[in-house]
Formats: C-alpha cells, sequence, structure tokens
C-alpha cells in the first residue's frame, strides 16, 4: 500500500515559513519513511525568491512523487515552489501571477551598492526565467517578456504552457 502525505503551504515565501515548512516536511518524512507520494497545496502571494529556490531543490531533493496542486492563487515567487512538482494541478479558477523581480529598498543607496542590487535582480530573473524554461513549454525569452509586463495566468492559459498538467475539480 502507498504511503501518502498532504500537506499546505499558504504562506508569504520568507525565512520564517520556509524553515517552518521544511523542518515540516523533515518530520513529515522521518514519520512516513516508505512516503511513496507527497501532495502540497500551496496558496501563496510570493515573496523571496531564493527562498523560493532553496525550497524547490529541497522538495525535488524528497524520495518521492510530489504533487503540487493550486488552490487558489500562485503569485510571484510562490510559482517557484510550486514547479517543485512533477505532476501539477489547479482548480478551474486558480490563477498565477508572473511579474518582474523587485527589491523593496529600505535605506539610502550608494551608486555601488544599487548596481549590487540591479545586478542581483537580473541573476534572479535569469534564475526564474531558466527554471520557468526547465519547466515548462516556453522558453526563458518567453517568460522574461511575462515577466517583464507582469500577467495574471488563468488555469486553461496555464495548461497550454506547460506550467500546469491538469485542471481538477476536487482533490
Amino acid at each position: 500500500m502507498a504511503d501518502i502525505i498532504r500537506i499546505s503551504f499558504m504562506e508569504q515565501i520568507n525565512v520564517s515559513t520556509v524553515r517552518t515548512f521544511i523542518e515540516e516536511l523533515e518530520r513529515c518524512n522521518t514519520e512516513n519513511p516508505d512516503c511513496t507520494d507527497l501532495y502540497i497545496t500551496i496558496s501563496s502571494p510570493g515573496g523571496d525568491v531564493e527562498l523560493a529556490i532553496e525550497l524547490y531543490n529541497f522538495i525535488r531533493s524528497l524520495n518521492c512523487k510530489v504533487t503540487t496542486i493550486n488552490l487558489s492563487y500562485v503569485n510571484s515567487a510562490a510559482i517557484i515552489v510550486y514547479l517543485s512538482g512533477e505532476e501539477r494541478l489547479c482548480f478551474p479558477a486558480s490563477s498565477f501571477f508572473v511579474h518582474s523581480i523587485t527589491k523593496r529598498m529600505n535605506k539610502d543607496y550608494t551608486i555601488s551598492e544599487l548596481l549590487r542590487e540591479v545586478k542581483e535582480m537580473k541573476a534572479n530573473t535569469e534564475k526564474v526565467s531558466s527554471l520557468l524554461e526547465s519547466q515548462t513549454f516556453k522558453d526563458k525569452s518567453y517568460w522574461k517578456k511575462m515577466m517583464g509586463r507582469g500577467e495574471v495566468i488563468g488555469a486553461d492559459k496555464s495548461i497550454q504552457l506547460g506550467l500546469v498538467n491538469r485542471i481538477i475539480d476536487s482533490i
């Protein structure tokens, strides 16, 4: 009999929520060493790109089949976490929001500090667009253009792009 774990991520992506979620996944893995299927239900406004990549890599390293499910909305950096699923599902009214990498500025910056921030934003744009390219039907340039203009993607279009494998009516 297959061991199945169901877990939810319904938070903004930040240090606290990612650490807590990784700890929860580790606990589930310890308590269920024979787990064959992990279902992660996601509804998130997004957050920190680097932490989303860390969570993506952690989930991909698990020794079970991972299915991610967009419960309502998966926005911004949360799309990276969503892409960790081998199978990716959503509901008919689910949506995804893709946009440019942004940086909150909370202090005065020198020119070199600003240039360092711009360099980091460009690097994160490359990481995200490369990840989208590797997990969907569209290339990096397509995703960069979409990120640049910002777009909400509905369920039907997400299937066409290869972001989602299947639209479901229930879990």
